[in-house]
């Protein structure tokens, strides 16, 4: 059989400006190359093309690009420019290419809605072909790449697979999650907030929230900074909390209050579990050692009643 024009030689001035000659060697570089579906032709390189007496063409007629020598080929194919063994120089610079993608790729993983992009994390990029764009115009960040694809959605960074770098060391942002969990939880009154544990914002992705130094109490405390709180109901005070006076007695006034103690006599049935199941276990341990009387005492004092004035 005789071999085609381009294996004997330089082939004739003009020849590749006609598309069917363009196509023969199309067809004859696919069985060269063992493609045998429309698929593979996303291994094509600009070697191949060198490889397989298509330089000239690849040059003169494609700018050196398979993808224009692919689109050429197949017009009426969708050619995903990011299948191919190397993306296009500077296609991840044109947001409509990006938009594209993210298109492309919310089809890939079955994300119908929204809050579907939720679940979207780096590996689905890697495995997908957009590690390039990833990184080089989305800081390598899932949330933004997903901001710009849905720019009108109201994201909850939160519930990405981790938020942004230095998104919590912003206020605004911690606020916006706090009234967010409020919802979650159905906290309708400030008192409300106490039943709220380390397991709860831990449960509602706010981990590295608490991992970035802040605890309930102190996010409470900032996000409703005119409410008096009382830290010992939160289940345990905070480390050295009892070592204030001012603290302790704050405590057992309130104790006073919530056991309706209006006599130094009322303070007799108080018990240790009493002291406990109040959130003062810590100081009774810690700072009375263990001992019940010593915390009436103080208890006594805190409660004595102003000495009586008597008549001039």
């Amino acid at each position: 059989m005789r071999q085609p024009i381009w294996v004997r030689g330089r082939v004739p001035n003009g020849y590749w400006s006609t598309r069917a000659n363009r196509a023969r060697y199309m067809v004859w570089l696919g069985k060269r190359l063992g493609f045998a579906k429309r698929t593979d032709w996303y291994r094509l390189t600009r070697q191949d093309f060198l490889d397989h007496y298509g330089g000239g063409l690849l040059a003169t007629v494609y700018g050196h690009s398979p993808l224009a020598a692919l689109r050429d080929y197949a017009p009426r194919y969708d050619w995903k420019p990011w299948l191919l063994t190397k993306t296009p120089q500077g296609f991840w610079a044109d947001p409509a290419n990006r938009r594209l993608y993210m298109r492309w790729l919310g089809q890939q993983l079955g994300f119908k809605k929204p809050r579907d992009w939720y679940a979207l994390r780096k590996h689905h990029f890697v495995k997908h072909r957009g590690e390039g764009m990833l990184a080089n115009y989305c800081r390598n960040s899932p949330i933004d790449a997903v901001k710009e694809h849905l720019p009108r959605t109201k994201w909850k960074e939160w519930l990405f697979h981790e938020a942004p770098q230095g998104f919590w060391r912003d206020a605004e942002n911690r606020h916006r999650y706090m009234t967010w969990l409020k919802g979650r939880l159905r906290v309708r009154d400030p008192e409300d907030w106490y039943r709220v544990t380390r397991a709860h914002f831990t449960r509602y992705r706010g981990a590295t929230l608490l991992q970035n130094g802040y605890s309930p109490l102190t996010l409470l405390r900032e996000h409703l900074p005119d409410h008096d709180w009382q830290p010992w109901r939160f289940g345990r005070a905070p480390n050295g909390y009892w070592r204030n006076r001012h603290n302790r007695h704050r405590f057992m006034a309130w104790l006073g209050d919530t056991f309706d103690f209006n006599h130094r006599d009322d303070w007799r049935n108080l018990s240790r579990e009493d002291i406990r199941d109040a959130g003062g276990g810590t100081l009774l341990t810690h700072h009375y050692g263990n001992s019940l009387s010593r915390f009436i005492r103080d208890a006594h004092r805190v409660h004595e009643p102003p000495p009586t004035r008597r008549a001039a």
